[in-house]
């Protein structure tokens, strides 16, 4: 019975504090980082290189932007 208390303890912490332990601003951090990287994403590549072709984007950056589009937000690109 102690082991499974130990169990639901580790499980808690871990619940309660995530895999890092981000503090509050590294969590706010993260999440204005990933939301400008996916709203350049949007700009760019979709609105200005797939829309448009006003742009010719580097196949790498091409591919960075589809993945962390489809990786963020499920979208998929074509």
């Amino acid at each position: 019975m102690d082991q499974l208390w130990m169990a639901h303890d580790a499980l808690v912490e871990w619940l309660s504090h995530g895999v890092l332990a981000a503090s509050w601003w590294q969590v706010v951090l993260f999440t204005l980082v990933t939301t400008h990287i996916t709203i350049t994403a949007v700009t760019v590549f979709l609105h200005r290189a797939q829309a448009h072709r006003a742009l010719d984007l580097h196949p790498a950056v091409s591919h960075f932007f589809r993945f962390w589009l489809w990786l963020g937000t499920g979208m998929v690109t074509k």
